[in-house]
């Protein structure tokens, strides 16, 4: 997962998939600072990723394979549960998230396999009730001491939220979608230089819903496969510091259509440079700059392009909290009638202390910008969260998380304007 995380900050183009959770929500993990790098550098270790070993689950060994099954129950209220400006209706819930996992641990070939479920159900809106389920598969192929291939595969059935500004406003039922995606990536290492090639392939596909009327609301328009290549150089200058360059192109296929809106297919690329580094042992982080571009084949779509940030710094204050603050600015897809997509930046401030060994607080927000393309609207969206964890034993944790959404929007296409708040309680049983 670490350097997942870290491959993603420095050179990663592909959008990223959604969690089964797309709320913050009770039945969530507890979530990590990446701390592992190309080059080491791990002196300093964050609250959420320091090890606990009277606190960790223990995987069941099946002969030569891990097993870890887990099952977070939860219960909660959301009392803006269609995201609507006036009228607000809310409504309790119960989520059920069963997951197994599949370890084939190996130095030369390591296999994981894993399966979520995602039960969500409310108490009086049953239109609302969701079942999603997410399956994973990935092989780590270490051909040498520089050399490795990693291969990994991901499918899902997710059901987009309500306040999500792609959700239609007069839909009886949260959209649903499925997505399929494939990513490829070779890592070779010379000394001090790293590079890194990653090919990704990612299918969406979303159903249609209906009014309250019985009208049908068209979704397939956006469906479409997207295909990235990315290519990453990093050069260590010291244990510290590390430069780099990073370059991606995609191409965005949609559905073919008929009728006066043609298919928003389109290419794009992005060029940027930048460093990871570690600050003594206050701080570790990484920044990349550069430019970014999107073009439309229709004629009647502008292309969007503009400056490319993206960067994590985490700081600690003491070893029992760390601040985190993260930034993104990149093109995302949307699924807003007549935009092309949206220009997204996305910036969040996290700080997290370890009260006791087994009780860990959490609280932060995020503000997320889209300046829409070919209509005239821009959003904000800002996200405040807390959260409180503790763990009772290997196989036992208890969690209780709140949040706070609101979004603002402007323009001649303006969209709604909300605020929604949720508050969830959870258990969490790991292992048997």
């Amino acid at each position: 997962m670490k350097r997942a995380a870290w491959t993603l900050l420095l050179g990663g183009c592909a959008l990223a998939t959604p969690a089964l959770a797309q709320q913050s929500d009770a039945t969530d993990g507890l979530g990590s600072v990446a701390s592992e790098n190309p080059f080491g550098r791990d002196r300093n270790v964050g609250v959420l990723e320091r090890r606990r070993p009277d606190y960790t689950p223990e995987p069941i060994h099946v002969g030569t394979l891990e097993l870890m099954p887990r099952v977070a129950i939860g219960a909660g209220y959301d009392d803006n549960l269609y995201a609507q400006p006036d009228d607000r209706t809310g409504d309790a819930y119960l989520r059920i998230r069963p997951k197994v996992s599949l370890v084939r641990p190996s130095p030369t070939l390591k296999l994981s396999l894993d399966g979520e479920l995602d039960l969500l159900r409310y108490a009086k809106r049953a239109s609302e009730n969701a079942t999603q389920y997410a399956v994973n598969a990935s092989a780590l192929y270490t051909i040498s001491k520089s050399d490795t291939f990693n291969l990994a595969l991901r499918n899902g059935r997710y059901s987009q939220e309500r306040v999500s500004p792609d959700s239609p406003t007069q839909a009886t039922r949260p959209i649903r979608f499925t997505l399929s995606e494939g990513t490829a990536t070779y890592t070779h290492v010379f000394n001090r230089l790293r590079v890194r090639g990653v090919f990704d392939v990612e299918n969406r596909n979303y159903a249609d819903s209906v009014t309250p009327s019985g009208a049908a609301i068209d979704q397939d328009f956006r469906d479409h496969t997207t295909y990235t290549g990315t290519a990453i150089g990093e050069y260590a200058l010291s244990p510290s510091i590390a430069l780099f360059v990073a370059g991606s192109v995609n191409q965005r296929d949609y559905r073919e259509r008929t009728g006066p809106v043609p298919a928003r297919d389109s290419s794009g690329f992005e060029l940027a440079g930048g460093a990871s580094f570690e600050l003594g042992r206050k701080a570790r982080g990484a920044l990349r700059l550069g430019y970014i571009r999107q073009d439309y084949k229709p004629a009647q779509f502008h292309d969007i392009s503009g400056f490319l940030v993206r960067g994590e710094l985490a700081y600690f204050l003491t070893p029992l909290v760390t601040i985190t603050g993260t930034i993104d600015r990149g093109i995302r897809e949307t699924g807003v009638n007549g935009a092309t997509g949206y220009l997204a930046t996305n910036m969040t401030l996290r700080a997290d202390y370890e009260l006791l060994r087994n009780l860990i607080l959490g609280v932060g927000g995020e503000l997320e910008k889209r300046d829409f393309n070919n209509i005239d609207r821009s959003d904000d969206r800002w996200t405040w969260r807390a959260s409180g964890s503790y763990l009772v034993s290997k196989r036992m944790a208890l969690r209780l998380d709140l949040q706070r959404r609101t979004q603002a929007s402007w323009g001649v296409t303006a969209g709604r304007r909300f605020t929604d708040n949720r508050i969830s309680m959870g258990v969490t049983f790991s292992g048997l």
